[in-house]
């Protein structure tokens, strides 16, 4: 484990109780002892072996680590760490349509990089495409956005190709749950009715997912798990609204 490694685990892991706490996971007691572990030879340790080991317990902490190795658009690695309790109970499935422009390089990264991070929530992912035998796009995409729990669009490399706004104005039409990747140097190019659906604004997927997934658990409890009739899921400089 180099000095990066040690300084991007201390700062996943604080990042993470934080969120823990405003999550109502832990209350500010535990949160501020959870912050000094991170001064401890032992986390330096749990540290050494997550990088080894790809994976981690911490039973003194309730915790589990993973170390997730997540891509760039041009198929740099980087690692993304895995924090969460250990649940008593197992998640139930829920299904996930992820709408994005069709071509292999956004494709093989989002829905890679969506696998690893929502692996922790039991998500399936589906999308247009995956059924070879459909010939009506359009029907096949607004039966999967139906039968979703919730959408996650991405407009990456949309230029001049309005197909994932189409699928968002489905979402918005049919009042289900969607999360909107915004691409920063497209971001004049979204439609300004659908100013209001702005999830994620990104530059990198580095900075997207990190965001993304911190931001999960808040998202599941307010917008899928108790089936709220949300049309958009916001996510702005901090705690997401609907």
């Amino acid at each position: 484990m180099n000095r990066d490694q040690w300084a991007d685990f201390r700062d996943s892991l604080d990042t993470a109780f934080e969120q823990f706490l405003y999550q109502d996971e832990i209350n500010a007691r535990e949160c501020e002892r959870m912050k000094l572990w991170l001064d401890t030879a032992e986390a330096e340790a749990c540290a050494q072996r997550l990088y080894s080991r790809r994976e981690v317990r911490i039973p003194s902490r309730r915790l589990q680590l993973r170390l997730a190795r997540l891509r760039e658009i041009d198929r740099t690695n980087f690692y993304h760490i895995e924090v969460r309790f250990k649940r008593r109970a197992k998640r139930r499935k829920v299904k996930c349509f992820v709408g994005y422009r069709f071509i292999p390089e956004v494709r093989e990264t989002l829905l890679y990089n969506l696998k690893q991070v929502l692996h922790p929530y039991n998500v399936e992912l589906d999308w247009s495409g995956r059924d070879i035998r459909s010939v009506q796009i359009l029907d096949d995409i607004m039966r999967r956005i139906r039968r979703a729990d919730f959408c996650v669009f991405d407009n990456r490399a949309t230029e001049g190709k309005p197909n994932v706004y189409v699928e968002v104005g489905i979402c918005y039409a049919i009042r289900k749950p969607f999360i909107l990747f915004e691409y920063e140097p497209l971001s004049s190019d979204v439609p300004s009715d659908l100013g209001f659906a702005f999830a994620v604004r990104y530059t990198h997927y580095r900075q997207l997912f990190r965001d993304f997934y911190y931001r999960l658990p808040l998202i599941f409890r307010k917008n899928i798990h108790t089936k709220r009739s949300c049309q958009a899921i916001r996510i702005r400089e901090g705690c997401p609204t609907a």
